[in-house]
């Protein structure tokens, strides 16, 4: 096995709207840069490449570009592209959301950077050997209340993984050339409102690594659909961090994937395989025509008139006869040396995250699954049965992503897909 790596700066001038939390304040202040990191994996005649990016996600419509661009430039063909984002709620907007615009500039940059990072990963490709290890951090915390309650509080009780799961890829003095690491917590330290530009905790723990273990370090996003820091104010309720804070979060992470791989002992492996997978994932009953009419008539702000937007559209669609069944998009599997990475096209859930994992042990003969979120494509949360039957933020989100009605069975679908991939039907 080969492996190379690239990195670029995506910066923009501070002056545009953030795409996180809701607000119509210009950012003012580059309190972190924005980043790509890439990685390619050569083996025989196959090359996989993996692209990270700081935005808060990215369209199927960008993913489409970069892998077109990449294939074109490179050889590397689509299946074998996966593009990562990391979440953070402190970068420009790229997603179509609350009635927001994408910032085609940001999202041009994205692409141009992500193409010239697997070019320059790929020239550089040397022999690799991977180590594959474990630890923890213990700043998330579940982030939906036990109750019908819509508003975001900390559940002590409710599901979290707090694992560190690293995979160490390194050349043949045992240095590493790249370090992947995954972690399950929102990006959300600090919110976009605020005005400040940041790559959020990923990028500080991704600083730590790269400081102190002199490679390349890419975010491998879990599933943290209900999962965010634990940063709250004197009456318990979340809050954002202080830099302080943020700092400290990063900090812990970063710290504690540096423990852990230089406790690793390398191995060689030469699995790689990548895989694309189509996936429709079913809607619900759209809301009544009553519910409609409220949502248009009400202008009081600029989310009460992006959602008098939406409840037009849905209402066309019933009026023509053409509600969609679902939304049609993709899942991927990319298995590299032990790790098997199964990557969702949304915000799915933790629960989601420990089925694949629990349903799939051992499969393709790999060490460790690692379910993703936040990659190749954003279609909202992917919530369980049971979130969408107590209802809250994540099940009734779907508005602020354009989507014509909520999810209804998405976790069973992505599940499905999943276990499809990792037995490579």
């Amino acid at each position: 096995m080969k492996a190379g790596t690239g990195a670029a700066d995506i910066t923009p001038t501070p002056g545009m709207i953030l795409q996180g939390h809701w607000s119509d304040t210009p950012s003012h202040t580059v309190l972190f840069p924005l980043e790509v990191r890439a990685i390619v994996f050569e083996q025989d005649n196959t090359r996989a490449a993996i692209v990270t990016v700081d935005a808060i996600g990215v369209t199927q419509a960008i993913t489409q570009c970069i892998r077109a661009r990449i294939e074109h430039s490179t050889g590397i063909t689509p299946a074998c592209v996966m593009v990562v984002a990391s979440h953070t709620h402190c970068a420009p907007a790229v997603l179509a959301l609350g009635g927001s615009d994408a910032d085609e500039a940001f999202a041009e940059s994205i692409i141009e950077r992500s193409v010239d990072c697997v070019c320059s990963a790929a020239s550089r490709l040397r022999p690799v050997t991977f180590g594959i290890g474990c630890g923890s951090a213990h700043f998330n915390v579940n982030r939906r209340p036990n109750t019908h309650d819509a508003d975001l509080k900390v559940n002590e009780a409710g599901v979290v993984d707090r694992r560190v799961r690293v995979l160490s890829v390194d050349d043949d003095d045992s240095r590493p050339v790249a370090v992947l690491f995954h972690y399950s917590c929102h990006p959300t330290t600090k919110g976009g409102n605020e005005g400040y530009i940041s790559y959020d905790y990923p990028g500080i723990a991704r600083d730590v690594i790269e400081q102190r273990l002199q490679c390349h370090a890419l975010f491998m996003p879990g599933c943290f659909g209900n999962v965010r820091p634990a940063i709250l104010n004197e009456h318990g309720n979340f809050t954002s961090a202080s830099i302080e804070q943020l700092d400290a979060c990063g900090r812990e992470l970063g710290i504690e994937v540096c423990r852990v791989v230089e406790g690793l002992r390398a191995t060689s492996c030469d699995v790689l395989d990548s895989a694309i997978a189509s996936v429709a994932l079913p809607l619900g009953e759209p809301d009544d025509r009553e519910t409609l009419e409220r949502l248009i008539a009400n202008t009081e702000s600029s989310i009460a008139r992006a959602y008098g937007q939406w409840a037009r559209r849905v209402m066309k669609l019933i009026d023509d006869g053409a509600m969609p069944r679902a939304i049609q998009t993709h899942m991927q599997c990319t298995c590299v040396g032990p790790v098997a990475m199964v990557a969702m096209p949304g915000e799915p859930v933790q629960e989601i995250g420990h089925a694949i994992e629990r349903h799939n042990r051992g499969a393709r003969g790999c060490e460790d699954i690692w379910p993703m979120g936040y990659t190749n494509d954003m279609v909202g949360y992917l919530c369980t049965p049971q979130q969408h039957a107590v209802g809250g933020y994540e099940p009734n989100a779907y508005k602020l992503f354009g989507n014509p009605a909520r999810f209804a069975g998405e976790a069973q679908a992505v599940t499905d897909v999943a276990e499809n991939l990792l037995s490579n039907e």
